[in-house]
This record gives structure tokens, C-alpha cells and sequence, in this order.
């Protein structure tokens, strides 16, 4: 088991790699997107250095917010060919898997058809990536509409598409992560832990939401050994800290 921290995408990526590797995290959740750490700002050279000095491997994680699940065609296609901009990146930093979030259209539209446009956004993303040696993971959102069901119905349209589980997603709506480490933990490539309150997905540290975190982790031990990052939001990052110890604790015991 490895575990990760994700940089802040609107701060100095140089800066969050010190931090990250000075703290002796396993790996850094590379968070490229606008309009922050962007192609053009990317300071390829210094992040290499960076990361082969503090022995950090990487996983790739591109903008949540791109619209793959729209209802406009060209829309879905402009949001592949934003998003593939950052592959060469992706694959200079070592990264093996690169996260694309699900998305949805509107209410108009019914969920056979929101999967049919992501399905489309993902295949076109699975088929680009493999040219730069790279491998496409889906992670399910906080929306009602991201339940196990779904998720099973666009893995089986992508071919070469592996998931990601979200601790924090697949515990609002009366989900548990449990039922989604079941379904997929053949395909399961990464993990983001996080705790969220009320249905809401605001990445507490952990202990500080709702989520059965301790009963998950032991749950998830039983099927899962690799990468996992404490995808943690707070102006505090002794809290990233803190939350990477109880981790660490229930690891061990499970």
C-alpha cells in the first residue's frame, strides 16, 4: 500500500512537490487543470527533478468539472482534446493511470443517455491515452446518478477502462464504498480517501465527517494493496497529516 498526497492545483506545483516530498508521502496525485498548473506553465524539467529527488511516483488527475457527459457532441469532443493536452505530461511524470471524473447532462436527458455520451468521451480518451502509454481511470461523482449500477454500465462500454474508488462519493445517497469494492475491485487501480457530512462531498480530514471510514479501509484491505490518496481540502495540512496516521492505524489493525 502506498499512500499520496494531491497538490493544490492554484498553487506552485514545484512547491507542492517540496511539501509533499519533505512530509515523505509515497506518491504525488498530479492535479493539472485550469487555470493553474496548465501546459504552458508547467515547468516540465524542475517537476522531473523534483519528483526523482524525493523518490515520488505519480498518478494523473485531470479537471473534474470537463463536460464528457454532455449532450452536445461537439462540446464532449472540445472537453477530449482539452483534457489529452496534459497527457504528454502525464507520461513524462511516470504516471501509469490518469483519473477522468464521471459527468452528466442535464435533467432532460435519462441516464442510459448521459452513459451512452460518457461512453463515447471515454473510449475516444482510452484510445489517446494508449498512444502515450498511459491507462484511463473512472471515478464516480457525489451525484445521485453515480451509483454502482451506473458505474458497472460504463465499464462495460469502455473496454481498457479501469476504476477508481472515492471513499468520500461512495458514501453520500446511502451508498457505501463496500458495495462499489465488490463490483469492481478486478478493475480497482486507485483509491481517494476523504470523509464527507450530510450528503455533501466537502473532503474532511479524517474523523471530522460521516463517513464509516475505519469499517471501509478494513473492507478494502481484504481485495486492495496499492495506491491510495488522502484527497483532503483543509487550510490546515497538519490535518493531511494527522488524517494520514489514523489511516496508517487502521491499516495495520485490518
Amino acid at each position: 500500500m502506498k499512500i499520496g498526497a494531491c497538490n493544490y492545483p492554484r498553487s506552485n506545483l514545484c512547491n507542492e512537490i517540496k511539501w509533499i516530498g519533505e512530509n515523505q508521502f509515497d506518491f504525488v496525485d498530479l492535479f493539472l487543470m485550469e487555470d493553474g498548473e496548465t501546459p504552458e506553465k508547467i515547468e516540465i524539467k524542475k517537476v522531473v527533478q523534483l519528483l526523482r529527488k524525493y523518490k515520488l511516483k505519480t498518478v494523473g488527475h485531470t479537471a473534474w468539472y470537463l463536460p464528457f457527459g454532455t449532450s452536445i457532441k461537439a462540446v464532449r469532443h472540445t472537453a477530449v482534446e482539452e483534457c489529452t493536452k496534459y497527457f504528454p505530461y502525464f507520461s513524462e511524470t511516470g504516471v501509469e493511470h490518469v483519473t477522468i471524473h464521471a459527468n452528466w447532462p442535464n435533467r432532460l436527458f435519462s441516464d442510459e443517455e448521459g452513459l451512452e455520451f460518457q461512453a463515447d468521451s471515454l473510449n475516444r480518451l482510452v484510445e489517446v491515452a494508449a498512444r502515450h502509454k498511459l491507462k484511463i481511470m473512472y471515478e464516480h461523482t457525489d451525484t445521485p446518478k453515480d451509483t454502482v449500477e451506473n458505474a458497472a454500465k460504463i465499464l462495460a462500454k469502455v473496454p481498457g477502462l479501469f476504476f477508481h474508488l472515492d471513499f468520500g462519493h461512495a458514501s453520500v445517497y446511502g451508498r457505501k464504498p463496500e458495495d462499489f469494492i465488490k463490483a469492481f475491485h478486478s478493475k480497482l487501480v486507485h483509491v481517494h480517501l476523504h470523509e464527507s457530512k450530510r450528503n455533501m462531498d466537502l473532503h474532511l480530514p479524517l474523523g471530522d465527517g460521516d463517513t464509516a471510514t475505519e469499517k471501509g479501509v478494513i473492507f478494502l484491505k481484504k481485495y486492495y494493496n496499492g495506491t491510495i490518496t488522502l484527497e483532503i481540502f483543509s487550510r490546515y495540512r497538519e490535518s493531511l497529516l494527522l488524517s494520514r496516521e489514523i489511516f496508517k492505524k487502521i491499516w495495520r489493525k485490518a
